[in-house]
């Protein structure tokens, strides 16, 4: 990257002593663009491992608190500026590094999902060559005092994720996220890093469909300490087996199991790419926010 910070801003790697300084920033971007904040420390903890030595940078004032900060990891990125940095040129700059990262590791495209309460992000992003490709909703929805009922498909059962499922787990969610346009295929490695490797993945709050011994159906859970909803963080329905009411279950099991746990609110994140946002909404379940993911081809 040829161009300098704007004056006065310094970047650095960012490192495990960085974590809280990146949540209360990631936290006061997301009260300022939407009213509320879910950043979890696990998340940055994840993206610091993920990302490795060289791939998760800070931007510090000339009084050292955290101004920015940026990832990329596999052509993912984040880009965060402190709302009261704003317009000073660091998220372009940011923007320009994620980019040129991205390149070096022989990534052919780099994306990034943004609340559509931040307009002036997706301004940026418009003005940078990038292309809006789907869009995305984090969806809620509160349990009853009453523990949910879960209505099992005849022929089939459900129980608890356990220790060895996480290559059939992988296989079956890959595929069915693999029949989206324009999906990058992920590997093995990138799901025991991400997915199950992640600090808030939780197996006992995890559900499986079998019929037999065969697995059709997965909903995975995440338990994040320091927010109050129950996540489902991935559900997916072997494609010979759609139709049959097995993704109902699947989240009715996860509910209940959220249940169990003391959590009195779900909820999970999809996208206009998986057709599944009238399920959620006959369930109950009701979009909280919106976003956008913005994707630009660096070839």
């Amino acid at each position: 990257m040829e161009a300098p910070l704007p004056p006065g801003f310094t970047l650095r790697a960012a490192g495990p002593a960085d974590v809280p300084a990146i949540v209360g920033l990631v936290s006061a971007c997301e009260m300022a663009n939407d009213g509320a904040s879910e950043a979890d420390a696990s998340d940055v903890e994840q993206s610091l491992a993920v990302a490795g030595e060289h791939g998760t940078v800070v931007v510090t004032g000339r009084d050292g608190s955290l101004a920015a900060w940026a990832t990329e990891a596999g052509g993912r990125a984040e880009v965060d500026v402190r709302p009261g940095d704003r317009g000073r040129g660091l998220g372009g700059w940011l923007l320009t590094w994620a980019e040129d990262r991205a390149r070096e590791t022989g990534e052919r495209r780099v994306r990034q999902t943004v609340t559509d309460g931040d307009r002036a992000a997706h301004a940026l992003f418009a003005s940078r060559g990038y292309q809006r490709a789907h869009t995305a909703w984090i969806l809620e929805m509160p349990l009853p005092e009453a523990r949910p009922r879960v209505d099992v498909p005849p022929g089939l059962s459900i129980r608890a994720f356990e220790p060895g499922d996480e290559p059939a787990a992988y296989r079956l969610v890959e595929d069915a996220f693999n029949e989206w346009p324009g999906r990058e295929p992920s590997t093995l490695e990138w799901w025991e890093a991400n997915v199950f490797g992640h600090p808030a993945f939780s197996p006992s709050l995890s559900r499986l469909a079998f019929d037999g011994a065969d697995l059709v159906g997965v909903a995975l859970a995440a338990d994040y300490a320091g927010l109050p909803d129950g996540w489902v963080s991935q559900l997916a329905t072997r494609a010979s087996h759609r139709h049959r009411g097995i993704a109902r279950a699947l989240l009715q099991a996860s509910f209940a199991a959220f249940h169990d746990r003391g959590r009195r609110m779900v909820a999970l994140s999809t996208d206009s790419r998986t057709g599944a946002l009238t399920l959620y909404e006959r369930l109950g379940m009701r979009i909280r926010r919106s976003y956008t993911s913005w994707t630009k081809d660096l070839r």
